[in-house]
C-alpha cells in the first residue's frame, strides 16, 4: 500500500480536503466537470424498451414492460407509468437486502415527479379505449454498480428506455368487447418532453461539485438536483435536505445544467441511431 493509499484509508477527510483546496477531486476532475456518459439501448431483449447507462463507474439499467390494464374510475381515459428503483447489495455495500430503503424510495418518487411535472408522457396517450383498456408501463430501474449520482444516471436510463419503447398496435371492438393485438405493427411512445437532470454536492458556499461520486457524496453536506427541459427551461429542483443554497449558487447550477442538456439528449439520440443501424 502506497503512502497515498494509507492516507486515504486512515484519514479520508484530510485526504479529500487537500484535493478541494486545489480545486480538484481525487478522480482527477475539476469541481465543475461531469463524468463521461455511455448509453446503450435495447439491452434487455425481453422488455418493450430498455437502456443501460454508465456515468463514470455508476452503472444503471432500465427495463420497461408494458401490460394492458383497466383505467381507474377517476381517470377513465388515462393509462399508467410506474417507475421503480431497486438498489441491491451487489451494487454497493451501503445497500441492504430486503424491502426498498429510503434512497430507493426517494429515487422512485423523484422519477415520478419528473415525469409528471415535465409532462414527459401524458397518461391520456396511454389510453387505448376509454373506460376499457389502457397501457401500464412498468419502468424498473436497477443499479448494477454504484459510484454516486443515481439521480442523473436513473433519469438518463429511464428517458433512453422510454425512447426505445415499441408497443404493438392494439384495437378494441366495443360491440364484441374484444381486444385485438397486432405484434407485427409496433409504435413508439409519444414523448412530449425530454428532461435532463444535473446533480450538485455542496461542501460550503464556495465549493460545490457537479456529478458527485460516492466519495463526493459522503464528504459533502447536502445535494441538489436541477432538472431542465430540452429547451433549457426549468422543470423542477429536487433538494432532499442538507446544506442551504445561496441564490447565486443556484443560478450557477442552472447555467451548468443548461450546458449538459444538449450533451445528454445527443448521447441518447446517438445510442438510438446505433441500435437502429445494428437491427
Amino acid at each position: 500500500m502506497t503512502n497515498l493509499q494509507v492516507w486515504r484509508t486512515f484519514e479520508p477527510d484530510s485526504y479529500y480536503r487537500t484535493f478541494l483546496e486545489h480545486r480538484k477531486r481525487p478522480d482527477g476532475r475539476g469541481l465543475a466537470n461531469f463524468r463521461p456518459i455511455n448509453i446503450k439501448v435495447g439491452t434487455v431483449t425481453t422488455a418493450e424498451g430498455s437502456a443501460t447507462v454508465r456515468l463514470g463507474h455508476t452503472t444503471v439499467m432500465c427495463g420497461i414492460k408494458a401490460e394492458i390494464a383497466t383505467p381507474t374510475l377517476r381517470h377513465p381515459d388515462e393509462g399508467f407509468i410506474v417507475p421503480n428503483v431497486e438498489l441491491y447489495p451487489c451494487c454497493s455495500p451501503m445497500f441492504k437486502s430486503g424491502p426498498p430503503g429510503e434512497k430507493a424510495i426517494g429515487l422512485s418518487q423523484f422519477l415520478r415527479n419528473v415525469i409528471t411535472s415535465g409532462e414527459v408522457l401524458l397518461p391520456s396517450d396511454l389510453c387505448i379505449a376509454a373506460n376499457k383498456i389502457a397501457w401500464c408501463l412498468y419502468c424498473d430501474v436497477v443499479c448494477l454498480n454504484y459510484d454516486g449520482n443515481l439521480y442523473d444516471a436513473s433519469l438518463i436510463a429511464l428517458m433512453a428506455a422510454l425512447q426505445n419503447v415499441l408497443l404493438p398496435e392494439v384495437s378494441y371492438d366495443e360491440e364484441s368487447e374484444k381486444t385485438t393485438i397486432s405484434p407485427a405493427k409496433s409504435l413508439p411512445l409519444k414523448l412530449k418532453r425530454k428532461p435532463v437532470s444535473s446533480t450538485f454536492t455542496m461542501h460550503s458556499d464556495s465549493i460545490q461539485l457537479v456529478d458527485p461520486t460516492a466519495e463526493d457524496e459522503e464528504q459533502g453536506s447536502g445535494e441538489v438536483t436541477v432538472v431542465l427541459l430540452e429547451d433549457g427551461s426549468l422543470c423542477t429542483i429536487h433538494k432532499p435536505g442538507g446544506h442551504s443554497i445561496a441564490s447565486d449558487s443556484l443560478d450557477t447550477f442552472i447555467d451548468l445544467a443548461r450546458k449538459r442538456v444538449t450533451l445528454v439528449n445527443s448521447a441518447i439520440c446517438k445510442a438510438l441511431a446505433e441500435r437502429k443501424a445494428a437491427s
